[in-house]
């Protein structure tokens, strides 16, 4: 076979093809083509059961795990998902909703009809039960509330309820078998925000006197102190200091161990978030990620990046990192953002993924054995797919800007896009189905704006410091339930 000769601007175009790769991150664009979705679709139907995270919970965690991925323990939703059934009792200002085996907990205390915790046959959309002495305490009635639920063994729920008129917090056990409050627990450390991973509970208080911060493991009754760890420093005096962080961020766990990010007393000032691994049999600190890039240097301070919100996929610890070009000055964004990969075992750094210069993170989310990362670039938006085995840029893909990025179930994952009118009032809401291994798109729908509210989209964002639950929750059968401004709904 006779060799034909490479012409030269061919070898032109190929390195031009290189250098745009090396600047810019070279990936696969999508395969939108009905072949490409088919495959995509035959692949992930064969996902029934699904455990994205070694978790044992048997009701459904607002951001789906223990691992805090946003990854529910639930088959793909593989078709536009249709109202199956749709209440409106009168409320204003739903809970969060909380799925159980058979039923929904959610309600309201600002309504006059319908008011306190109802809890809501999933088939049906019924309600089989409801609490409503709970309004007339402490001055809730009227009032919206803060909401808490938590799984307890024995078919129990634990609600937190904070009163309005500044008394103590309730902690009202639920029987799921009679729909009423069994007891009240006497919580231990009173006012202590608390977390849930599994049989331990956390709680995190501050010893001024001793000059720390403490994180205490409690028992399910919230009775009885497990242990406490108290290597951590008090909360920033200035909170108006643009470098302010909480002392903790919120945790993520699996295996027995919990993973988050605090300032340690082992630090050198400035103190930023270091990742701590915890673990939740006796406290001990099993090892902590000190390798922080430098972001900030003004005069003799140099701070370095915040550690933030840790989540878990496919079994490995993920953080955002900061500085990776080195550090700015004063008031400036830190250059070359990335994510960073932990054996959750030993600490031993994995992989680090970098963006390219002038993009950063807003979101990010576990569909498998990918993470799914929503970026600013520039005035456009991408998705980007990161191996979990080597951090590789596997696909990306531009969204438009009203879209973000919510949470996935069985290896696919889910983007909400608002949907404005000419005079840019929120009128619906697209949503979108994607695989999370090639990025492929699988289906498109559009839902009234009332079921899947963009203003509370901020919840599902791992990087957002505002915080809050989700107002839907996917099931373990790939079920989605949820709650509007003035009632509960189930899609499927």
């Amino acid at each position: 076979m006779k060799n034909t000769p490479i012409k030269k601007h061919t070898i032109h175009s190929l390195a031009i093809l290189f250098l745009f790769c090396v600047m810019t991150v070279c990936a696969q664009v999508p395969d939108d083509s009905p072949q490409a979705r088919e495959a995509a679709m035959t692949r992930l139907k064969k996902v029934t059961i699904y455990a994205p995270c070694n978790d044992a919970s048997v009701m459904t965690r607002p951001f789906g795990t223990t691992c805090n991925s946003r990854e529910f323990a639930a088959p793909p939703v593989l078709s536009a998902p249709k109202i199956q059934w749709e209440i409106n009792p009168g409320w204003w200002s739903v809970w969060t909703p909380f799925v159980t085996e058979k039923y929904v907990l959610t309600g309201s205390c600002n309504n006059d009809t319908n008011a306190g915790l109802s809890i809501i046959d999933k088939k049906t959309g019924k309600i089989v039960w409801n609490i409503s002495n709970i309004c007339q305490t402490g001055n809730r009635r009227g009032s919206m509330g803060t909401i808490q639920f938590f799984e307890l063994p024995a078919e129990e729920v634990l609600m937190v309820y904070p009163r309005e008129d500044g008394g103590p917090i309730d902690y009202y056990v639920i029987s799921l078998k009679t729909g009423r409050i069994t007891r009240s627990l006497k919580m231990i450390k009173p006012l202590a925000p608390i977390r849930s991973y599994g049989n331990v509970f956390t709680a995190v208080t501050q010893s001024a006197k001793n000059g720390y911060s403490v994180l205490s493991g409690l028992n399910s009754d919230l009775n009885q102190v497990l242990w406490e760890n108290t290597a951590f420093r008090l909360a920033m005096p200035d909170k108006l200091d643009p470098h302010y962080k909480p002392t903790f961020s919120a945790g993520a766990s699996e295996d027995g161990i919990l993973f988050l990010s605090a300032r340690s007393k082992e630090q050198t000032d400035p103190p930023t978030r270091h990742l701590h691994a915890i673990d939740l049999a006796s406290g001990k600190t099993l090892w902590r990620h000190t390798d922080q890039p430098a972001t900030e240097r003004s005069g003799t301070k140099e701070y370095k990046s915040d550690d933030g919100i840790p989540m878990i996929t496919d079994h490995k610890v993920i953080i955002k990192v900061q500085g990776l070009d080195g550090p700015t000055g004063p008031g400036s964004r830190p250059y070359g953002e990335g994510l960073r990969a932990f054996d959750k075992n030993t600490g031993k750094i994995l992989w680090t993924a970098k963006l390219p210069s002038k993009q950063y993170f807003i979101n990010r989310a576990g569909a498998g054995t990918v993470v799914v990362a929503e970026v600013q670039a520039g005035k456009e938006k991408e998705i980007h797919g990161y191996s979990t085995k080597d951090g590789k840029l596997v696909w990306r893909r531009k969204i438009p800007v009203n879209a973000g990025l919510l949470c996935s179930s069985g290896g696919a994952f889910y983007v909400g896009e608002r949907i404005v009118d000419e005079n840019n009032q929120w009128k619906d809401t697209k949503l979108q189905g994607f695989d999370g291994e090639t990025g492929t798109l699988l289906w498109t729908t559009g839902l009234p704006e009332r079921l899947f509210q963009y203003a509370a989209n901020t919840p599902w964002n791992i990087e957002s410091p505002a915080g809050g639950l989700p107002v839907w929750t996917i099931d373990r059968d790939g079920s989605i339930y949820g709650v509007t401004l003035k009632g509960a709904y189930k899609l499927k």
